[in-house]
């Protein structure tokens, strides 16, 4: 995929096999005292638009989140957002039954003060990447809001939000989750940008040098790939690039472009509009029988059963 600078952008590539989707989103005015419980196994996010709130999940030390903080837990984790850490909650799908309502906003709690105004949603993934994102992802990810430690594009985009949920208009719709998209891009990239671990891909995405190489197969997944042209891709000898792809990335060049084939093909059989033999072509297998080879030997179904639903890939690495 091309960025809007021309340039390859292997991060968007990936995050199109993704492709997160919203499920419900609504505003919350709640006055203390009030609790609420989030299970799985969809993800959650949690934008504080005024005030402040605890957020706690089992085995863990509860956090204090304030006016302008953003917290998602993408792995479906149960938690608990409240007034009071050591309240017990009430099931957000009873709250909501049971508040007042004016259009998408809920008022929720005891009626004290000071109110805690937030916007909540409920998304999961759709896409054939989804589960190597989820192997990687934490079970929460918060971004600070308060001023001089928030990024600039935080308070721009959930303010973006937070008026489109409380005053929809025609479109309103589409644009809560196109900014939802960018929400999660974001705090993604901020996430992995400060993270003290290795992310395997996620990591080689960012690096300047692999990233090019990375960008280069998923631009040309077809092209027969030797490690010599990746590594003069990423200006680096050819020794030194195989090492440094396999330290970052945890797989060889040509393995991750297998792999990446691979995922091409699931991704298209999903959608249905071609048949195995164009797949293969596509995605640089010879033939549907060696798609079919590779596809099962990597995922443990056929190419054609995955197309009819009767299997859910699971990778043999």
């Amino acid at each position: 995929m091309l960025g809007i600078t021309g340039l390859p952008d292997a991060v968007s590539d990936v995050l199109a096999l993704v492709r997160m989707r919203g499920e419900f989103v609504c505003a919350n005015e709640c006055s203390p005292p009030w609790s609420l419980s989030f299970g799985g196994p969809a993800g959650h996010f949690h934008i504080v638009e005024r005030g402040s709130a605890w957020i706690g999940r089992e085995g863990t030390e509860a956090l204090r989140l304030e006016a302008g903080d953003l917290v998602m837990l993408p792995l479906g984790s149960g938690h608990t957002l409240g007034s009071d850490p050591t309240l017990p909650p009430l099931p957000i799908e009873v709250a909501v039954d049971q508040a007042a309502r004016r259009g998408s906003v809920y008022r929720l709690g005891g009626g004290g003060e000071p109110e805690t105004h937030l916007v909540c949603g409920r998304f999961s993934f759709a896409g054939v990447l989804a589960p190597k994102l989820l192997e990687i992802l934490p079970q929460l990810i918060r971004l600070s809001g308060q001023p001089g430690r928030a990024p600039d594009w935080l308070k721009l985009t959930t303010d973006y939000l937070i008026d489109e949920i409380r005053g929809p208009r025609p479109g309103s719709a589409s644009m809560v989750s196109h900014l939802l998209d960018l929400l999660f891009i974001q705090a993604l990239r901020q996430w992995a940008a400060h993270s003290p671990k290795a992310l395997g891909w996620l990591s080689g995405l960012g690096d300047r040098q692999i990233g090019q190489a990375l960008s280069a197969m998923h631009q040309a997944p077809s092209r027969a790939w030797t490690v010599d042209d990746l590594a003069r891709l990423a200006g680096m000898s050819r020794s030194a690039f195989a090492v440094r792809f396999t330290d970052i990335v945890g797989v060889t060049p040509l393995k991750y472009l297998a792999i990446w084939r691979l995922d091409l093909a699931a991704d298209h059989l999903r959608a249905g509009n071609k048949g195995i033999a164009e797949i293969a072509e596509i995605v640089g297998y010879g033939s549907e029988s060696s798609l079919t080879r590779a596809f099962k030997a990597q995922f443990k179904t056929t190419p054609a059963a995955f197309r009819r639903g009767e299997a859910v890939l699971r990778s043999s690495d």
